[in-house]
């Protein structure tokens, strides 16, 4: 089952993306709206839940592919493929044989954004 992150019932700050909407017929699309959900903070709750390989998600050198873009009479609707690195950290000892490896990570989100106002939602898909 697809897990919803709608940053408005998890905090009292809720998710918008004017850059990203204001962008949505440029070629830079997928750029402006990597930079403005990694500004709001709004990558980190998908990117740990999505995690297959290691157990604390890196979120400072994430690549977003736009997979597929629609559009609805009240939202853009976008698929986008999230390709990160997590790591399963050692204890940080001196003597710890575990070393910290980067370990790839993918996930597929589902963004929708409103046309009114530009909330949006994040939709973690299942694989």
């Amino acid at each position: 089952m697809p897990q919803n992150f709608t940053l408005s019932t998890l905090s009292t700050m809720m998710l918008t993306l004017p850059a990203a909407h204001s962008a949505w017929t440029q070629p830079n699309f997928g750029a402006v709206l990597l930079a403005e959900l990694q500004q709001t903070g709004a990558l980190i709750g998908p990117l740990q839940q999505g995690i297959r390989r290691g157990s604390h998600a890196l979120i400072d050198d994430v690549s977003l592919m736009v997979l597929q873009r629609s559009e609805g009479d009240d939202d853009l609707r976008v698929k986008a493929g999230l390709s990160y690195f997590s790591i399963i950290p050692g204890c940080a000892c001196e003597a710890d044989p575990t070393p910290m490896s980067e370990l790839p990570e993918y996930v597929e989100l589902r963004v929708a954004i409103r046309r009114i106002d530009s909330a949006a939602t994040l939709e973690l898909l299942d694989d």
